[in-house]
């Protein structure tokens, strides 16, 4: 629904990369830490804060829950 390049959907991602590593697998999880880091460098820009938490192997604390208002 949201693509991608969506923001939100890299952090998943980044996420999941951190889950991978947590898990022993290290291979994929660098691939795909080295694809999000790619992606989201040219969607938020290099000095964002979640690339220093991508970078550091920290998940990035985004609540992805839908609001009800």
């Amino acid at each position: 629904m949201l693509g991608a390049r969506h923001p939100d959907t890299l952090i998943c991602q980044a996420d999941l990369a951190v889950t991978l590593r947590d898990e022993g697998r290290v291979e994929e999880a660098d691939g795909m830490a080295a694809s999000v880091l790619t992606g989201l460098e040219q969607v938020v820009g290099k000095e964002h804060p979640d690339i220093a938490q991508l970078n550091s192997g920290q998940r990035i604390n985004r609540d992805l829950e839908p609001q009800t208002y």
